[in-house]
């Protein structure tokens, strides 16, 4: 094991770089971090590198430095409130969307899509739209009163998308869709009468005791979080983004989302990982179980899939010629999630193996593909085919 973790620290080193022009160049990003371990037996590699910017504001990344993990929000918060909100009764996965949203996006001779039709990107819906051309995105140091908007946009947002319409019958065809996640988010604020903030910190952060992982809500105190790391050089958001939400949709949405909008550290994550690969192994716990296994190998099944693509409920699955999970994680048995500005976990389910990479790989532009050749690299070194 001492072996494999020097190879993974030397990949992950020259995957960092300090000079700002290298990056998307000869490297990767100038923040990273990585922790990889298993249920039975603990965190085993545990690597934090480079600096949160690249000027003299910069700081020295360790542990407790957070990320903006992007679509990590995804599996982390919203799939696992849905699952929590099927077991206790307040909604079903065959759920139409106006059963609980002042909305509907069903046509005629076409039926409304399914609360697990939007969890598996098979509603319908489009891949995306600029949401934030059409909602006024606040100002962090302006907008003091923004955080007790954020649920009465985020219903608006919903009435956008559903005058978009469908592009295609519920149930025939896989397009990933962060649009399916807004309306969850929404519906899950609507039936526990609480913002989708409060639910996360309440039902996951808490219980899980992760104590680096927030949504940082614009205008609330603290934001932006001090010492995060820093995402893109975004000139119509006044520069570099450090501290608030990298996805502008997200942040039109007062930085809260069901597609995007928590901070974290790869510790945390891990934590999240290793607690749910320990309720699907049946293995002891330390804290009661977020869901039921039950509930959680329905979410992480075939028929979560629905027949078509790699998306399951909430989560995704290995997909590609080579998969970023790389070719040791076994593709029937691995489950997962990629975020835009250069993160990830994969769970080997047979192993209960769990490795979470985080990388600040949008920075300073999103104009940097290396991550696809750096996820690769660093799941086959911690699982050699």
């Amino acid at each position: 094991m001492r072996e494999q973790r020097d190879d993974v620290h030397e990949l992950l080193d020259r995957a960092v770089t300090d000079e700002i022009d290298l990056i998307g160049e000869t490297a990767v990003c100038s923040a990273l971090q990585a922790v990889v371990g298993t249920v039975e037996g603990g965190i085993e590699i545990d690597e934090a590198l480079g600096r949160t910017r690249l000027d003299a504001s910069g700081d020295a990344i360790d542990g407790d430095t957070r990320f903006d993990i992007a679509s990590l929000t995804k599996p982390m918060v919203t799939a696992t409130l849905l699952m929590q909100a099927v077991e206790a009764g307040r909604l079903d996965w065959d759920d139409p969307v106006d059963a609980h949203l002042n909305v509907s996006l069903a046509v005629s001779g076409v039926d409304e899509p399914t609360l697990l039709q939007l969890a598996n990107h098979t509603s319908g819906l489009p891949d995306w739209t600029p949401l934030y051309e059409n909602l006024h995105r606040p100002s962090p140091e302006r907008d003091d009163s923004w955080p007790k908007r954020g649920r009465a946009r985020r219903r608006r947002a919903c009435r956008h998308i559903a005058e978009l319409g469908l592009e295609a019958p519920p149930g025939e065809r896989e397009v990933y869709s962060d649009l399916g996640y807004i309306l969850l988010a929404t519906m899950l604020e609507v039936v526990y009468n609480a913002s989708l903030e409060q639910l996360a910190e309440t039902h996951i952060f808490e219980p899980l005791d992760l104590r680096h992982t927030a949504f940082a809500p614009l205008g609330a105190e603290g934001v932006p979080l001090e010492g995060a790391v820093a995402t893109e050089e975004m000139p119509d958001r006044g520069g570099l983004v450090a501290g608030v939400v990298h996805d502008r949709n997200t942040a039109a949405l007062g930085g809260v989302s069901g597609h995007a909008g928590v901070f974290s550290t790869a510790r945390d994550v891990w934590r999240f990982g290793c607690h749910m690969a320990a309720i699907d192994r049946d293995a002891s716990l330390e804290r009661d179980p977020l869901v039921q296994a039950e509930t959680l190998r329905m979410s992480w099944s075939l028929r979560a899939n629905g027949g078509l693509g790699h998306h399951v409920g909430g989560w995704d699955t290995p997909s590609g010629e080579p998969s970023s999970a790389g070719r040791g994680f076994q593709a029937e048995d691995t489950i997962g999630h990629l975020g835009f500005t250069g993160t990830s976990i994969w769970i080997e389910r047979d192993r209960g193996l769990i490795a979470v990479l985080l990388t600040n790989r949008v920075y300073p532009s999103r104009d940097n593909d290396r991550i696809d050749d750096l996820r690769l690299d660093f799941h086959e070194a911690v699982l050699p085919p």
